[in-house]
């Protein structure tokens, strides 16, 4: 403060409680504590203004702020490098956390000083135990305040400082997460979420918001809507995805189909993996064969479920067993040494993938068989109404006109 000294306010405290004890007159203290906060209000009132002015002057880079900056909001750069005020420069708390903290321990120690010549005058027996009691309670309950006072500075000094941490770790970004913010300034998830809520509140951040969970700190109103609108859009999906699952679980059908799809798609998979593991020819040729064709049967049976019934044995048995003998293929194949057994054992198995193949090609043809035969049943029915209404065969054939020339 300057160096000034306020060890004559503390005097004319004492002063004034000496006289109000002897001559029960209370009126002087308050009007000595009242000149002696003035005073230290003041001057630091005087520091106050005269750091903001040399900051002010040699450009001086304030927590948070740019050089040459008089004030007012930290220039945050994003969204493809535009400029958005989104955080006030100055935060508050780091002057009037100062105040707080030299105003209350100064006044403590006026009252606390105040409180202490009371007692003594009163045990000394200088006044009567009454004014003794009135006094020392008076005074303490000043103390009590005055060093309140001087707790809440730094309290919120310190969260001050806190906020710029949190502000320097947003960085130009118009959103973070809370997890992404505590590790980074090493500060409990749960405290940093509860200085972003206070931080919207005291407008440090005028337009920040926390998402719905409490997870994710946006800077703007923009981004805010976007994340609203994004989190319209997925449980929208989630949904329409629930409302399809209680779908298929209501019909036993679709819960079949679903059950068909997963484990066509499992031998599928198995399949082509084989297929990429055996580099003959050969073999490979009708690995992709068989994969095409089993995916044809799967795909057909998909958008006509009710050609289930038809491949049942073709998913207990053919292909299981096919995927057996594709697998022993595979490990045979992965022998060091090819004998006569393991030569004999592949070729029966090419063989086999033959008939397999050409039987899965009948599978597939025979799904057609009902619609083939309500074709031939439709045109049948066509061609019998095109001759009731004499619209087939000689019908088209117009008759020459008599008199003309040929």
């Amino acid at each position: 403060m300057r160096n000034r000294e306020y060890r004559h306010i503390g005097r004319d405290v004492r002063r004034s409680v000496r006289d109000a004890i002897r001559y029960g007159d209370f009126n002087h203290i308050g009007r000595a504590v009242e000149d002696g906060v003035q005073e230290i209000t003041d001057n630091v009132n005087e520091v106050i203004d005269s750091f903001r002015n040399a900051g002010g002057r040699s450009g001086e880079v304030y927590p948070g702020g740019s050089e040459g900056n008089g004030g007012g909001f930290h220039q945050t750069e994003y969204r493809n490098g535009g400029v958005q005020s989104a955080f006030r420069k100055r935060m508050p708390g780091l002057v009037s956390g100062v105040v707080y903290a030299v105003l209350g321990l100064l006044m403590g120690i006026i009252f606390l000083s105040a409180d202490i010549v009371a007692l003594v005058t009163g045990i000394m027996g200088t006044i009567s135990p009454l004014n003794m009691g009135v006094s020392v309670s008076l005074f303490t309950l000043f103390t009590a305040g005055a060093f309140s006072m001087m707790v809440h500075g730094f309290v919120i000094r310190k969260r001050a400082l806190r906020f710029v941490r949190y502000r320097e770790a947003i960085g130009g970004a118009a959103f973070c997460t809370v997890e992404k913010i505590s590790e980074t300034v090493g500060e409990d998830p749960e405290r940093v979420r509860k200085d972003l809520r206070k931080m919207i509140s005291t407008s440090v951040c005028p337009q920040g918001h926390l998402d719905r969970t409490g997870t994710c700190f946006m800077v703007d109103d923009e981004t805010y809507s976007e994340y609203q609108e994004a989190e319209r859009a997925y449980n929208a999906r989630r949904k329409a995805e629930e409302e399809e699952e209680q779908k298929k679980q209501a019909d036993p059908k679709l819960v079949e189909l679903e059950a068909v799809r997963k484990e066509g798609a499992d031998y599928l998979r198995q399949i082509r993996e084989a297929n990429d593991a055996l580099p003959e020819k050969e073999i490979s040729d009708k690995l992709d064969r068989l994969e095409k064709v089993t995916a044809r049967i799967f795909e057909c049976v998909g958008q006509h479920p009710e050609k289930l019934p038809d491949i049942r044995s073709f998913m207990r048995y053919y292909m299981p067993t096919t995927l057996k003998l594709v697998k022993s293929y595979q490990e045979f194949e992965a022998q060091p040494v090819q004998g006569e057994n393991i030569a004999r054992a592949k070729n029966e198995i090419e063989h086999a993938l033959d008939t397999v193949n050409d039987a899965f090609v009948n599978l597939f043809d025979s799904l057609f068989a009902d619609d083939v035969l309500d074709i031939s049943s439709d045109i049948s029915t066509l061609e019998t109404l095109l001759r009731q209404g004499g619209l087939t065969g000689s019908d088209f054939v117009k008759e020459p006109e008599s008199g003309k020339l040929s």
